[in-house]
């Protein structure tokens, strides 16, 4: 079970969504002169509300499935990287965590594993 936390924990909204997945999205900045084929993104996944920031994918579209796997809070952020085709250089903007700048407000995400269903209802 996942359950989004919006704000502070007070006035805290919940969603829950089934399984241990949910899907992340965000708006893409405006690129100015920057080619759009230098452009991706990663997406990070961090303890809430702080810890070590794992990696969960780089991609150029603008959402991504994450999966959780342990049970406990997380925020996810996600920055540009751009590759400068000329020379390979690679340059990242700043994150944008969910906990900070989430939209409509900031958020995290507390996963608990379901437990599992009980086997045989019968009548004795």
């Amino acid at each position: 079970m996942l359950i989004v936390c919006m704000a502070a924990a007070i006035s805290c909204q919940t969603k829950t969504i089934v399984g241990a997945t949910m899907i992340v999205q965000w708006d893409a900045p405006a690129l100015g002169i920057i080619p759009a084929v230098e452009v991706g993104y990663e997406v990070w996944l961090q303890p809430y509300p702080s810890g070590t920031s794992v990696l969960v994918a780089t991609i150029v579209t603008f959402e991504q499935v994450v999966t959780f796997t342990l049970e406990g809070a997380y925020k996810i952020g996600v920055r540009m990287k751009r590759t400068v085709v000329a020379d390979g250089t690679v340059i990242y903007s700043p994150y944008n965590w969910s906990d900070i700048d989430g939209s409509p407000s900031p958020w995290y995400v507390v996963f608990y594993l379901s437990p599992p269903k009980v086997l045989r209802v019968r009548i004795k």
